[in-house]
Protein backbone atom coordinates (compact mmCIF):
# COMPACT_ATOMS: atom_id res chain seq x y z
CA UNK A 1 0.00 0.00 0.00
CA UNK A 2 1.73 3.39 -1.26
CA UNK A 3 1.01 6.62 0.78
CA UNK A 4 0.36 9.67 -1.33
CA UNK A 5 2.09 12.64 -0.40
CA UNK A 6 0.66 15.52 1.26
CA UNK A 7 1.97 18.04 -1.49
CA UNK A 8 -0.83 16.08 -4.62
CA UNK A 9 -3.87 17.99 -4.74
CA UNK A 10 -6.54 15.40 -5.89
CA UNK A 11 -9.11 16.12 -7.80
CA UNK A 12 -13.25 16.87 -5.79
CA UNK A 13 -14.96 15.47 -9.03
CA UNK A 14 -16.16 12.29 -9.05
CA UNK A 15 -17.66 10.21 -11.95
CA UNK A 16 -20.82 9.92 -11.07
CA UNK A 17 -21.76 7.96 -14.18
CA UNK A 18 -20.32 4.67 -11.96
CA UNK A 19 -23.12 4.69 -9.49
CA UNK A 20 -25.98 2.38 -9.86
CA UNK A 21 -29.03 4.23 -8.58
CA UNK A 22 -30.53 1.15 -7.27
CA UNK A 23 -27.34 -0.67 -5.40
CA UNK A 24 -26.98 -0.24 -2.09
CA UNK A 25 -23.03 0.74 -1.11
CA UNK A 26 -21.01 0.27 1.61
CA UNK A 27 -19.00 2.64 3.17
CA UNK A 28 -15.66 0.40 1.70
CA UNK A 29 -17.49 -0.46 -1.80
CA UNK A 30 -18.19 3.90 -2.15
CA UNK A 31 -14.67 4.24 -1.08
CA UNK A 32 -13.16 2.23 -3.68
CA UNK A 33 -15.18 3.02 -6.48
CA UNK A 34 -14.49 6.14 -6.13
CA UNK A 35 -10.86 5.82 -5.16
CA UNK A 36 -11.06 7.96 -1.83
CA UNK A 37 -10.52 6.83 1.92
CA UNK A 38 -13.36 5.16 3.65
CA UNK A 39 -13.11 8.17 6.15
CA UNK A 40 -13.99 10.44 3.61
CA UNK A 41 -17.14 8.75 3.07
CA UNK A 42 -17.58 8.90 6.78
CA UNK A 43 -17.15 12.46 6.74
CA UNK A 44 -19.64 12.92 3.67
CA UNK A 45 -21.88 11.00 6.08
CA UNK A 46 -21.90 13.69 8.96
CA UNK A 47 -22.08 16.34 6.01
CA UNK A 48 -25.56 14.75 4.85
CA UNK A 49 -25.34 12.04 3.26
CA UNK A 50 -27.94 10.02 3.95
CA UNK A 51 -27.48 5.76 4.93
CA UNK A 52 -28.99 3.06 6.50
CA UNK A 53 -27.95 2.77 9.94
CA UNK A 54 -29.76 0.21 11.53
CA UNK A 55 -27.39 -2.89 10.74
CA UNK A 56 -23.63 -2.52 10.04
CA UNK A 57 -22.04 -2.37 7.51
CA UNK A 58 -23.99 0.90 6.96
CA UNK A 59 -25.96 1.22 3.27
CA UNK A 60 -26.01 3.96 1.43
CA UNK A 61 -28.42 3.62 -2.20
CA UNK A 62 -26.55 4.54 -4.68
CA UNK A 63 -29.64 7.28 -6.11
CA UNK A 64 -28.67 9.37 -2.43
CA UNK A 65 -25.26 9.12 -3.20
CA UNK A 66 -25.36 10.89 -6.98
CA UNK A 67 -27.19 13.12 -5.41
CA UNK A 68 -25.12 14.33 -2.74
CA UNK A 69 -21.68 14.02 -4.68
CA UNK A 70 -23.45 16.57 -7.13
CA UNK A 71 -24.93 19.04 -5.03
CA UNK A 72 -21.65 19.05 -3.42
CA UNK A 73 -19.39 19.40 -6.71
CA UNK A 74 -22.26 22.27 -7.72
CA UNK A 75 -21.44 23.73 -4.70
CA UNK A 76 -17.98 24.06 -5.27
CA UNK A 77 -18.19 26.15 -8.35
CA UNK A 78 -17.99 29.58 -9.13
CA UNK A 79 -19.51 31.42 -11.84
CA UNK A 80 -17.68 34.18 -13.36
CA UNK A 81 -18.99 37.24 -15.04
CA UNK A 82 -18.35 38.38 -18.58
CA UNK A 83 -15.37 40.38 -17.81
CA UNK A 84 -13.90 37.91 -15.53
CA UNK A 85 -11.80 35.13 -15.11
CA UNK A 86 -10.79 32.49 -12.72
CA UNK A 87 -7.61 32.68 -10.89
CA UNK A 88 -6.33 29.58 -9.64
CA UNK A 89 -4.14 31.02 -7.04
CA UNK A 90 -6.67 33.02 -5.38
CA UNK A 91 -9.27 30.35 -6.29
CA UNK A 92 -12.12 33.37 -6.98
CA UNK A 93 -13.52 35.06 -10.38
CA UNK A 94 -11.42 38.03 -10.61
CA UNK A 95 -11.05 41.18 -13.04
CA UNK A 96 -8.40 41.39 -15.27
CA UNK A 97 -5.92 43.70 -14.31
CA UNK A 98 -6.10 47.54 -16.20
CA UNK A 99 -9.01 45.69 -17.52
CA UNK A 100 -6.72 44.09 -20.53
CA UNK A 101 -6.92 40.75 -22.18
CA UNK A 102 -5.13 39.32 -25.13
CA UNK A 103 -6.46 37.75 -27.63
CA UNK A 104 -4.19 34.75 -27.65
CA UNK A 105 -5.83 32.14 -30.87
CA UNK A 106 -8.94 31.62 -32.47
CA UNK A 107 -9.74 28.24 -33.94
CA UNK A 108 -13.02 26.39 -34.82
CA UNK A 109 -15.61 29.24 -33.06
CA UNK A 110 -13.54 29.74 -30.15
CA UNK A 111 -11.35 32.66 -28.22
CA UNK A 112 -8.69 31.86 -26.07
CA UNK A 113 -8.24 35.20 -24.25
CA UNK A 114 -5.64 35.17 -21.56
CA UNK A 115 -5.19 38.35 -18.88
CA UNK A 116 -3.15 39.37 -15.47
CA UNK A 117 -4.89 39.04 -11.91
CA UNK A 118 -5.99 42.27 -10.74
CA UNK A 119 -5.21 40.39 -7.15
CA UNK A 120 -2.48 38.63 -7.09
CA UNK A 121 -0.56 39.11 -10.54
CA UNK A 122 -0.89 35.40 -11.67
CA UNK A 123 -1.98 34.88 -15.36
CA UNK A 124 -5.64 33.56 -15.74
CA UNK A 125 -7.13 31.93 -18.95
CA UNK A 126 -10.74 32.18 -20.62
CA UNK A 127 -11.92 30.36 -23.48
CA UNK A 128 -15.30 31.38 -24.92
CA UNK A 129 -17.20 31.84 -27.77
CA UNK A 130 -16.25 33.57 -31.26
CA UNK A 131 -19.72 35.24 -30.96
CA UNK A 132 -19.37 36.26 -27.11
CA UNK A 133 -16.03 38.61 -28.54
CA UNK A 134 -17.89 41.82 -29.00
CA UNK A 135 -20.05 41.20 -25.78
CA UNK A 136 -16.59 41.03 -23.78
CA UNK A 137 -14.77 43.76 -26.00
CA UNK A 138 -17.24 46.10 -24.30
CA UNK A 139 -16.03 45.52 -20.42
CA UNK A 140 -12.12 44.79 -21.48
CA UNK A 141 -9.61 45.97 -23.90
CA UNK A 142 -8.48 43.63 -26.21
CA UNK A 143 -5.27 42.98 -27.95
CA UNK A 144 -3.73 41.03 -29.99
CA UNK A 145 -0.38 39.99 -30.22
CA UNK A 146 2.46 40.38 -32.60
CA UNK A 147 2.21 37.66 -34.83
CA UNK A 148 6.02 36.14 -34.82
CA UNK A 149 5.12 33.08 -37.64
CA UNK A 150 6.69 33.66 -41.03
CA UNK A 151 4.08 33.53 -42.77
CA UNK A 152 1.78 36.02 -40.71
CA UNK A 153 4.72 38.45 -41.14
CA UNK A 154 4.46 41.37 -44.14
CA UNK A 155 7.93 40.82 -45.71
CA UNK A 156 8.41 37.13 -44.96
CA UNK A 157 11.52 35.83 -46.36
CA UNK A 158 13.54 32.61 -45.44
CA UNK A 159 16.96 34.18 -46.64
CA UNK A 160 16.09 37.69 -44.78
CA UNK A 161 20.03 37.71 -43.51
CA UNK A 162 21.56 37.00 -47.24
CA UNK A 163 19.85 39.95 -48.47
CA UNK A 164 22.05 43.22 -49.68
CA UNK A 165 22.40 45.80 -46.44
CA UNK A 166 22.19 49.58 -48.80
Amino acid sequence: MSIRPATVRRSRRYNLRLIKATWPYTVQDIATLLGVHKNAVGRWMREGLQADRQQRPFLIRGDELARFLEARQKKRRTKCGIAQFYCFKCRAARDASSRRATLESQRSGKVWLKAICDHCGTRMNKVLGLRRLPQIGRHLMITKPESEHIIECGEASVNRDLEKQS
